[in-house]
This record gives C-alpha cells, structure tokens and sequence, in this order.
C-alpha cells in the first residue's frame, strides 16, 4: 500500500514518490490504480456512480465512487507520470466527492504548520517549494493541495521544475520524458494543521500584503477544484479564517534569499493556532 493524498493507494508499488509502510492518516479513502490499453468508456459525469474524464494527453480516466476503482485508459505510463501528474486527478475527484476541498497549488511547513502556496502556472510555485525544500523547510505538497477538516494532507515526495535553480545544488533527475527536473522531497507528517494562505505575484520586489478574511474567502471560492461539486459553505468560511498574504517577488534568482527571509519574518508573527 502507498499513500497520499488522503488515499490508500493499491496497483502503484513502483512509484517510490509516494510513502510505503506508514499509518494512513484517519479517513483515507482507499483507491486501487490500474491501467488498460483498451477501448475506454464513454464520457459519465461527475455526479454519477461512476466519473470517466478524457485527459488533456488523450487518455481517458474512469473512476469508480463507491468501488475506489481508478483506471487509466491508454499506453502504459511509466511510475514517474504516475507520481506526478496523473495522480493529482484521481486525487481530486476522490477527495472531492469526500466533501474534502482541493486546491492547484502547493504548501510548506513553517513551526507545525501548512502554509498554502497558491498561483497561476507561471506564478513560480513550484520553484518556491524546491528552494524552500533545499534550505531544509519541509515540503507538504506540490501541485494539489487537499484540506480535511482544519488540516492538509501530504502529497507525494517531490517536486516537478521546469529549469534548475541556479546556486542551490538541488539534486535533479529528468522525469517526464526529461521535459522537467524532479526534487525528491524526504519523509513528512501525513497531514498537519492549516496555518494560512499565500498568493503568489511577480513584482519588483518581496513583499508580504496581509488579506482580510473576505478577500481570502473570494480567492479561495474561485479557485477550489472541480467547482460543479457543491461545498460546504461553513468549511470554506473556516478555511478562510486562517490567515491570508500577498507574496510579491522579483523574477531573480539573487531574490530568493531575501524572499525566504521575508516569509519566516511574516509567518513566525502570525502567532498561534486558534
């Protein structure tokens, strides 16, 4: 058995991003993963028994929601696709219809707690997480984030980059057909507080811009996954509770430093959980 995500994963034993052996965290979903090169089913939707999604590359991906059954439809994909990124949709639809949210974005751990890490495709997030990662800050996920209850659960144990990041002697290997540069994360807690919330921008320079609850909320309603699922609207309120900031930076390298600087400053003054 493998785990992230909030899932017990059976059929993916090969995939050494996902941690083996260790206690699930409570109400994990069981899912078991297979792939077939056959025919796929006809598009079914998400509010059904059943979800069948044509992917972006082609494949089709059906997913059983009583049965935790989640089958690929296509050529076989090698373990390091499936560590990153064809589990993220599996994980998304499966925490989805648990009533759990589920955010494009990463987090890391700043004294116990999960701080969320949320912009666009080029917003850098990714980058952020592995320079954070080599100064030896804890990395809780990377591309999905699934929040359950107040807390986050962990993804698998790296993270993707689209070019090195130079003056951090991060060990790489290509994956992905060699189109990125992947950082294995070590071990971490399977699910941890929710501290708050970081919106990435580009800027001139770094700067940390505290958000009302309001705002938070507004951003956090838009860009939760799969939007045509209903939500609990008192869990988005508790969600948006937490703490907000703007995180603006310089696209530079030389800014990474003072980038981190910046965040254990800003994030240390947010004080305790409630």
């Amino acid at each position: 058995m493998r785990t992230a995500y909030g899932l017990c994963i059976e059929g993916l034993d090969e995939v050494t991003e996902l941690d083996a052996g260790v206690r699930a965290p409570v109400g994990s979903r069981p899912v078991s993963v297979r792939q077939r090169h056959a025919v796929p089913p006809p598009p079914a939707p998400l509010d059904a028994d059943r979800m069948v999604r044509v992917l972006t590359d082609g494949r089709t991906l059906e997913l059983g929601r009583a049965s935790g059954d989640a089958t690929f439809y296509g050529p076989p994909l090698a373990a390091d696709l499936l560590a990153h990124p064809y589990l993220a949709p599996v994980a998304v639809v499966v925490n989805r219809w648990a009533g759990r949210e589920t955010f494009h974005a990463g987090a890391f751990v700043h004294t116990g707690r999960a701080w969320v890490v949320l912009g666009g495709r080029t917003a850098g997030k990714s980058t952020l997480l592995a320079a954070l990662a080599a100064r030896e800050v804890p990395v809780l996920a990377d591309d999905v984030v699934v929040c359950a209850g107040g807390d986050v659960l962990a993804g698998p144990r790296c993270v993707d980059l689209r070019e090195p990041i130079p003056g951090f002697g991060l060990r790489t290997r290509g994956v992905r057909g060699d189109t990125r540069l992947r950082v294995t994360l070590p071990a971490v807690a399977p699910r941890l507080p929710l501290g708050g919330w970081i919106f990435l921008h580009w800027g001139a320079r770094p700067a940390m811009t505290p958000l009302g609850p309001a705002e938070v909320l507004a951003r956090l309603a838009a860009r939760r996954s799969l939007p045509e699922l209903p939500s609990d609207p008192g869990a988005l309120l508790a969600l948006a509770a937490r703490p907000g900031y703007d995180l603006t930076r310089p696209r530079d390298w030389a800014a990474l430093d003072a980038t981190h600087r910046l965040l254990d400053t800003a994030l240390s003054a947010a004080g305790p959980l409630p």
